[in-house]
């Protein structure tokens, strides 16, 4: 009868369909059994847990109360009204719960409790508020008292202010009665003392008497105050009660919601055993069935297939004299695929080497691909942030300029025994340090390097090995021992001598800091020529540098964090103890800011080596003359016109230019400079580069040069020399002085561009 596998499938399928449809029967009533004993234990327990949590949300709810009433904790009127807001929507979801008669009667008596409660408690910390005020003025009042009591220095009212401080310091602490009337009667003898000595004094009479009216007034509050205290406890009784009688309700109601959910579990076993017997009946017959129609011809096929996996590609499969069922014509046509095999299993040998050749040439190209392609984010990432702490620095060195430049406005006319003179040089120092952390945001915005000179990076590690900041690392870190290896014919690079100058002390310091005990660091400066591309944490081209190497035997750099090392604020110290967390990132900067490259090299527990390569030049330094004093620097009364769109820049400049004997005009906009020049003439402008809104320092300057063609100008800026500050420049104005400025780099650079 079973001949085909399709009457197999059949019959197979029959039977599956007949046990599903029993089972699923049998299924539904039994999850919708399960589904109806899990729904009332559910809400049994929701029930229990919610009036639980209830009392347990008003008990907090008290203890905040009290922490607010105690003015202890800022945050305790947030974490009440968050309280009281639970206790509120877990009432309204136990309202809406299936309960009995009783325990619903509980419920709305706790609602209105808690809601009483809450009314007294906002009337409570009203008083409280307008305690706390009346308490403010009754210490002015005492104060004012005080002092005149002080400053007419007559001896028989020193006893009754002695009192009056006395009992007022009781009653602060205490606010009884007896406090309170000692406190009335110290008042009116002070009255009657003042009167008697016939010290006719508006004022002290008004304090007293608005003293007494405050004493009154408080006494009053807090009465009440006392009397709301009360009413609270009372409620707190209330409810405690309250709860006792629900919890004694809700044993009653889960003891008879268990009852209904254990009848319905016994229902439930039964009819689990009676589905487990029909199940059991089900699937032995499809067992049987598959057992003898499919598996065991699947099983002699399988045996075949065992014999070709081992190598014998001779062995097939013997069909039965039965080929109508598809399993045995499934055998058939693996015994001509075996006719087949052999021939391609040579072709597949031949295309598998020739597809293996080029997996390992396309992984080659991919990993470089790769490689170059997280060299380019990380310089979009770090140039995307730069962008955004440019704009930053900017608008500090604006406010930076008031700290920086009027402590030394101050200085000129302050005696140099001034007892002020120490504090004004402390926030000038303050402001200069933050100017400091202002210039490497700029190096972080690729914005920093504004002075390009001939300079040595052997004069360079010279300089730091003389600087405070290589003195104090020395003293801190005795057990270090720093060597320097320098090389006597180092060429020389075009840099910041300012900028390079922090990089050593920053390598330095983090070389220092990863060293945990004893260590050596070791600098070294050598000349190097690359004839052919090195390929490292950045590629370095070919050419001529003066390379800069920093060595330590520290603890080195995870592989995990090597790629993040110069990312800003990317540190495994403390901030706010040893740095900004951009000491490194200004590192960065300064290197790509100089055209140079940066080559890392780290083994955890064996140190770090940071190399970096500067493009060496052949010009030779030419010595930088020294400043003027400022007396070389005054002017003779000429007008300089102030251009920017900060006040308190413009007033800054101003008065820096009028002590040095300018007469000073100011405008806040580039619009407003040119209106002044329709006007009149100025002999120099100092011109800010950017200005919101409006025109720029740079539209304005070539306007100004179509009303006065000759107009001379200095240009400031918050940023460092920018395409702007160069354009400008190249259209005839002067030097770039970078804000905060001081009063010899503002004179200088006037008194160098009128003289031209």
């Amino acid at each position: 009868m079973l001949r085909s596998i399709n009457s197999k499938f059949y019959a197979i399928a029959l039977l599956l369909v007949l046990s599903f449809s029993i089972g699923y029967g049998i299924l539904a009533y039994f999850l919708h059994q399960q589904n109806k004993s899990t729904a009332i234990a559910r809400e049994v327990v929701f029930v229990e847990r919610g009036f639980n949590k209830l009392h347990k949300l008003f008990h907090e709810a008290r203890f905040w109360e009290r922490v607010i009433i105690a003015q202890k904790n800022p945050k305790a009127e947030r974490q009440f009204g968050a309280l009281i807001e639970q206790v509120q929507q877990l009432l309204t979801d136990l309202s809406q719960r299936e309960l009995n008669p009783a325990t619903q009667s509980f419920l709305k008596q706790i609602r209105a409790s808690i809601n009483q409660y809450e009314d007294y408690f906002n009337g409570l910390m009203q008083l409280k508020i307008k305690q706390s005020l009346l308490r403010t003025r009754m210490e002015t009042n005492y104060r004012s008292m005080v002092s005149i009591i002080l400053i007419w220095d007559n001896p028989s009212l020193l006893k009754p202010l002695f009192n009056l401080t006395h009992f007022l310091t009781s009653y602060r602490a205490d606010r009884d009665v007896a406090q309170y009337q000692a406190l009335r009667l110290v008042i009116n003898s002070i009255e009657k003392r003042v009167a008697d000595l016939a010290l006719a004094d508006v004022r002290m009479r008004d304090y007293l008497r608005s003293f007494r009216d405050l004493l009154d007034e408080d006494f009053e509050i807090e009465n009440e105050i006392m009397a709301i205290n009360k009413n609270v406890e009372d409620i707190n009784l209330q409810l405690n009660a309250y709860f006792g009688q629900t919890f004694q309700e809700l044993e009653t109601y889960q003891s008879r919601k268990f009852q209904e959910s254990t009848q319905i579990r016994q229902e439930l076993r039964l009819i689990f055993q009676i589905a487990a017997l029909v199940g059991i009946v089900f699937l032995f017959s499809i067992i049987l069935l598959i057992s003898l129609n499919i598996i065991r011809p699947i099983k002699a096929m399988a045996l075949v297939m065992q014999d070709v996996k081992t190598g014998d590609i001779r062995a097939r499969v013997k069909p039965p004299p039965n080929k109508e069922d598809e399993i045995i014509q499934f055998g058939i046509s693996f015994n001509e695929m075996l006719d087949t095999l052999e021939t391609n299993n040579q072709k597949l040998r031949d295309n598998q080497n020739e597809l293996e050749q080029k997996i390992v040439e396309l992984s080659e190209r991919e990993l470089e691909g790769q490689r170059l392609a997280a060299q380019l984010q990380r310089a979009q990432k770090m140039e995307a942030i730069g962008t955004l702490a440019g704009g930053v620095a900017h608008d500090l060195n604006n406010v930076l300029s008031g700290i920086a430049s009027y402590p030394e406005l101050l200085l000129l006319d302050m005696p140099a025994d001034s007892p002020y003179r120490n504090t004004i040089l402390a926030i000038q120092e303050s402001g200069l340090k933050a100017a400091a952390i202002v210039q490497d945001l700029l190096t972080l915005a690729r914005r920093g390097v504004a002075v390009t000179e001939i300079t040595n990076l052997n004069d360079l590690v010279s300089n730091y090995l003389s600087s405070p900041e290589y003195k104090n690392l020395a003293s801190l870190n005795p057990e270090i021992d720093i060597k320097f290896k320098l090389d006597d014919d180092l060429l020389n690079i075009q840099g910041s001598p300012v900028h390079l100058l922090k990089t050593i002390m920053n390598l330095v310091s983090n070389a220092a800091e990863s060293i945990q005990d004893r260590g050596t660091i070791i600098i070294r400066t050598a000349n190097q020529y690359v004839d052919r591309p090195i390929r490292g944490y950045d590629d370095v081209e070919e050419g001529d540098f003066a390379v800069l190497s920093v060595e330590d035997t520290g603890s080195g750099i995870p592989t995990a964090d090597l790629e993040r090392i110069f990312e800003p604020f990317f540190t495994k110290k403390v901030m706010g103890h040893s740095g900004t967390g951009l000491g490194m990132t200004v590192v960065w900067g300064t290197v790509k800011d100089h055209k140079g490259y940066i080559d890392v090299q780290s083994t955890v527990g064996q140190g770090s080596q940071f190399r970096l390569y500067f493009p060496a030049t052949r010009q030779i330094r030419v010595p930088v003359e020294s400043s003027a004093s400022l007396e070389n620097l005054a002017g003779n009364g000429e007008t300089i016109l102030v251009v920017d769109d900060v006040p308190r820049q413009r007033q800054i400049a101003s008065e820096m230019l009028q002590r040095l004997g300018y007469v000073v005009e100011t405008a806040s906009s580039g619009e407003e400079t040119l209106d002044y020049f329709q006007k009149q003439t100025a002999d120099l402008i100092v011109l800010d580069m950017i200005m919101e809104p409006g025109i720029d320092g740079l539209e304005t300057y070539k306007r100004v040069l179509q009303i006065a063609p000759h107009q001379k100008a200095v240009i400031t800026s918050g940023y460092s020399e920018t395409n702007l500050v160069k354009e400008t420049q190249r259209l005839g104005a002067g030097e770039y002085i970078k804000k905060p400025y001081t009063f010899r780099e503002i004179g200088r650079a006037i008194k160098h561009e009128l003289a031209r």
